[in-house]
């Protein structure tokens, strides 16, 4: 235990607000922009709120095309899962009580209401859940706070539970799906409670599942360690509730693409997403050692270039396995994290698109972290972590302070992106920039939470060594470095930061910045890539 068990509970607390002040405070849209990730799954919520189908016909006219459709019989649907969607809905009918039918995109409060009411509430839950689990079991209850950070504030997590996207849901689902099955077996003998823990741990991996399908051997492995306990009744309440979500993924897939059995990634409208669809199995194949290695160490999306500090999690894995202590959750979080990992290698569209950080991956965040606490029983392993955690939650405040979705042409985004972007005044849309704050200014309430935040966690993480605030600089002297000379960008990467800063920011309406990087076309390669930026994200014609 802590020496001071005050102090821990404090950086509990001052962690978990700060996260949700960070939730609240970024809007998460870029006006005139809008994520198709995010924009089709609204479009489902509002033609299901408003028109009474599931057809995105009708919320495509109104609010925007993009690319992430499916076709059937002559209609428009999503190609999401539709579990985030689902329940989502209830809050958008809730909300249309005092707010208009958005008309735009997702640059309408609506929307923000109804991610942070779904998403984010969410995200928050299974944050605090996952730091009371830790407590319980971490072998140095002192650094859960220091953990905790880690995984809000130090990986993509943050991000996307301020986003309408489903991997922060999903990881905060299938967590919460394991947390109710632990309560189901501390319930004893009291066996109608402990039946309706399973009960909901059975809803909460299955409606992971509908809303991301990827994470359906997660759902697997939550399945097979709900069997392994050996009581009937709560296998049953856990099978009996997990199959509604799944009924209502049936029903759904049958009104819109003729068959339960067909998922909405089988009618893709873009010819690209279909011909990825058409490989392996729903466009997976086997497993790749090159995606593999992409996902944990390239420089535009690698797990331990962007949040070094899981490579404790192999340390935590071995020390918590000689505790000896719920051997069934070790073996539990390696297959799920195993299983995860090798079927996403199998995806050759591994990097998705413009993102930020290994997005796929993200659902088994609180699985990986798990172990970390193990692994921090002693001052230098804690006084290291601080400088992995310092270097991760500042990369991440950096990254998500301007435009975050990147190509996987852009490495290192943090230095060559991010910066970049807030050198030339565009910084990402929040309170103060809405209440007419400076680009600067506005930022300055984020960055000081999130330093309090850092400095909180440390504390309670004592004794360090090196000291916190050494440790800390030591961590975030790489990224110094890497901001001071940041590595030179190939001709797209460059070509693409300027054509998204005229395009999106209203900064450089006369796209000032591409035409001096396409004037720097050399190669017959570098004119054809100029050319062709210059016609997408160029200057409308009749626009001011």
């Amino acid at each position: 235990m802590t020496a001071d068990p005050r102090l821990a509970r404090r950086a509990t607390a001052v962690v978990l607000g700060t996260f949700a002040f960070l939730c609240v405070y970024f809007t998460g849209v870029f006006p005139p922009w809008a994520n198709p990730n995010e924009l089709s799954r609204f479009q489902t919520v509002v033609a299901m709120a408003e028109w009474k189908t599931f057809s995105i016909d009708e919320a495509v006219a109104r609010l925007g095309d993009h690319e992430d459709k499916s076709e059937a019989g002559g209609r428009l649907y999503s190609n999401k899962a539709p579990g985030l969607a689902f329940a989502a809905y209830p809050v958008y009918r809730i909300l249309r009580v005092a707010f208009p039918l958005p008309d735009s995109g997702t640059a309408n409060p609506i929307f923000i209401l109804t991610r942070l009411l779904t998403v984010s509430v969410l995200c928050g839950i299974a944050l605090r859940r996952f730091a009371a689990r830790m407590s319980e079991a971490a072998a140095a209850a002192e650094a859960v706070p220091l953990v905790m950070l880690a995984v809000a504030l130090g990986t993509p997590f943050l991000f996307y539970a301020r986003s309408f996207f489903s991997h922060a849901w999903a990881a905060s689902l299938l967590f919460l799906a394991w947390d109710q099955l632990r309560r189901s077996e501390q319930a004893g003998g009291a066996r109608g409670r402990a039946a309706r823990f399973a009960a909901l741990a059975g809803f909460l991996a299955a409606w992971a599942a509908i809303s991301e399908y990827t994470v359906a051997p997660v759902a697997l492995a939550l399945a097979v360690r709900m069997a392994a306990g050996r009581s009937g009744r709560r296998v049953f309440a856990f099978a009996l509730a997990a199959a509604v979500p799944v009924a209502l993924l049936l029903g759904y897939d049958a009104a819109c693409f003729g068959s339960p059995w067909t998922l909405s990634s089988a009618k893709e409208a873009a010819p690209e997403y279909a011909a990825l669809a058409r490989q392996g199995v729903f466009g997976f194949s086997l497993p790749s050692a090159r995606i593999a290695a992409a996902y944990l160490l390239d420089p535009a999306r690698g797990v331990f270039v962007f949040s070094p500090f899981f490579l404790w999690s192999f340390a935590g894995l071995v020390r918590w396995w000689k505790s000896r202590r719920a051997r069934a959750d070790w073996w539990f979080v390696v297959a799920a994290l195993g299983l995860l990992f090798v079927s996403l290698s199998g995806y050759p569209n591994w990097h998705g698109g413009w993102s930020l950080g290994s997005r796929y991956l993200l659902p088994g965040v609180f699985f990986a972290a798990l172990p970390l606490a193990w692994a921090l029983d002693g001052p230098l392993s804690r006084g290291l972590f601080v400088a992995a955690t310092a270097f991760s939650v500042v990369s991440h405040a950096l990254l998500t302070s301007a435009w975050p979705h990147f190509p996987v042409e852009i490495p290192w985004p943090a230095a060559t992106g991010s910066l970049w972007f807030l050198a030339h005044g565009w910084v990402a849309p929040n309170l103060g920039t809405l209440l007419g704050a400076g680009p600067a200014l506005s930022l300055l309430p984020a960055l000081a939470l999130t330093l309090w935040a850092l400095v909180a966690a440390s504390r309670a993480a004592a004794p360090v060594r090196p000291a916190a605030s050494i440790a800390c600089l030591i961590g975030v002297a790489p990224l110094v470095v890497l901001t001071l000379r940041p590595p030179e960008l190939p001709y797209f990467g460059r070509l693409w930061r300027a054509g998204v800063l005229g395009a999106v920011s209203g900064r450089d309406d006369a796209r000032q910045e591409l035409g001096a990087v396409v004037l720097e076309a050399s190669t017959p390669e570098q004119k054809r890539l100029a050319v062709g930026i210059w016609r997408w994200l160029g200057p409308r014609p009749g626009a001011p």
